[in-house]
């Protein structure tokens, strides 16, 4: 007898369908886990959740979140949830917007490997560090030319956050006087200036569209690069220095005409150097901003012309101060201001003492005494401080005493004279006050005797050698005479 097929009998068939329902159940009932490779992992650096998961082991059982066969690409799932990661790649910034094949997270980011498993960290396997903005070009090797390790600058339990404290630290500890003045210029904020491709300790300016020259290499980078800024940093004069009121809207923005790099004063006008003060004899020292405390242009001075200068110009605009007093000014001295000012002064409170000092009768006598009128008015530079110039010589002693009046006259008296160095009696003799001119007969430094006195050499010589007088003592009679008597008669 023949015997039966017992694959297909209604048994075998109600166990297979039992065992494919249980399996099915146990499938649906454990999320897809009867086929998962291994644990999810738990890590979460940035502390916060995504739909309420703060990990992916959170999720472990609801495998579509990542995994929609024959419905759309695992990475497109990643992105839905990450949405930085999302908007790097849109905006093409950040790291994932510059990393090549980003749709293949899986790639970079693998999971199924244990809880503690870490898909930040086994990133930097294959990770290319250009694609974070920062090159690793000069930052392969440490100052002492060991290896640096990502912790040095990567904090591992804050998701491979950049720590900027120890760039800070790491230079410092080798040039800490830079980088005290570095942080003080510019803030610690290395990653605003630098990506690792430059190395600004040997940079060289030159390279730029704008070398330092002259005093530009002088100044500090923070006096151009405010506020760490050095992409788009104006190149014009401008930009740095502000255009003076003086000749706002006057000579144009093209500073270089006039100013160079070298020093910035004196100005070049017509390619020669000029200075207000020494090449016009006028200062503007005080003629910077009017009486309103607005500033002076050039053209409130030189309003046709730069090269003339327009003297009503003065009278105008102190006449608008105060009328009166310009009125009585020009009454009086005449409208040639330059005459007597050269910007430096300011007349109202001038100390004559510092140019003749008024003493005795000088104090009391009248300006124009001495500052007489010129053609444009009174003169007061260049008035001569010598006395002979207001006092003329005497005729007793024209061409006999000298120009130094100070000597015998003083301001208190013009006479009597002071003879502050005659001892010798004027009226020797009883004869009254003798003439000058008879005891100095050629100049009033050397005298002679000889005028009165009977003088025979030989006798004269003769009796003096007698007590002791040397001939070339005898003609200094006042050392033995000095009150004009005999020895015996003054002793």
């Amino acid at each position: 007898m023949r015997r039966k097929w017992t694959i297909f009998s209604p048994l075998s068939i109600i166990l297979t369908l039992v065992l494919f329902v249980g399996l099915g159940a146990t499938v649906l009932g454990s999320g897809g886990q009867t086929f998962s490779p291994g644990k999810l992992t738990n890590k979460n650096y940035a502390s916060f959740s995504i739909e309420g998961f703060v990990s992916h082991a959170d999720f472990e059982t609801e495998c579509s979140r990542c995994h929609q066969p024959l419905t759309t690409m695992q990475a497109e799932l990643c992105v839905d949830c990450h949405t930085r990661v999302a908007r790097q790649i849109v905006t093409a910034a950040g790291v994932h917007g510059n990393t090549p094949a980003v749709m293949t997270c899986a790639a970079c980011h693998p999971d199924h490997q244990g809880r503690d498993f870490d898909p930040l960290w086994e990133a930097l396997r294959t990770f290319d560090h250009t694609t974070a903005e920062f090159s690793l070009q000069h930052h392969m090797l440490d100052y002492d030319e060991n290896l640096i390790a990502c912790t040095a600058c990567h904090s591992q339990d804050q998701g491979l956050k950049v720590e900027l404290q120890s760039c800070v630290a790491c230079h410092a500890d080798h040039q800490v006087v830079f980088m005290t003045q570095h942080i003080l210029d510019f803030s610690d904020s290395c990653l605003t200036c630098h990506d690792g491709v430059d190395r600004m300790v040997d940079f060289d300016h030159t390279d730029t569209e704008f070398p330092l020259e002259g005093q530009h290499g002088e100044i500090d980078c923070s006096a151009c690069h405010q506020d760490g800024r050095f992409a788009g940093t104006t190149l014009d004069c401008q930009g740095c220095h502000q255009e003076p009121p003086a000749h706002q809207g006057l000579f144009g923005a093209d500073c270089a005409t006039c100013h160079r790099a070298q020093d910035w004063l004196p100005a070049l006008v017509e390619g020669q150097p000029f200075e207000h003060a020494s090449q016009t004899a006028f200062s503007l020292i005080r003629h910077a901003q009017d009486f309103d405390g607005q500033p002076l242009t050039c053209l409130g001075c030189h309003p046709n012309d730069l090269k003339q200068f327009e003297a009503g110009a003065c009278v105008s605009c102190h006449a608008d101060d105060n009328l009166l007093f310009m009125e009585q000014h020009i009454d009086f001295y005449g409208s040639a201001c330059l005459a007597c000012h050269d910007g430096v002064d300011r007349l109202s409170d001038f100390d004559h003492a510092a140019v003749f000092p008024l003493e005795g009768l000088h104090s009391s006598t009248a300006c124009e005494k001495c500052h007489l009128t010129g053609e444009a008015g009174r003169v007061f530079k260049g008035t001569p401080p010598e006395c002979y110039q207001c006092h003329t010589e005497p005729q007793i002693h024209a061409g006999f005493f000298g120009l130094e009046c100070g000597w015998c006259h003083t301001t208190d008296s013009w006479v009597p004279a002071r003879l502050s160095q005659h001892d010798f009696p004027l009226d020797h003799g009883d004869q009254g006050v003798l003439e000058c001119e008879l005891c100095h007969t050629d100049t009033y430094t050397v005298y002679t005797c000889f005028g009165c006195h009977e003088h025979k050499q030989a006798e004269v010589t003769e009796t003096h050698l007698a007590e002791g007088v040397s001939p070339d003592e005898l003609p200094n009679c006042s050392s033995c005479h000095p009150a004009g008597k005999r020895a015996e008669e003054s002793g």
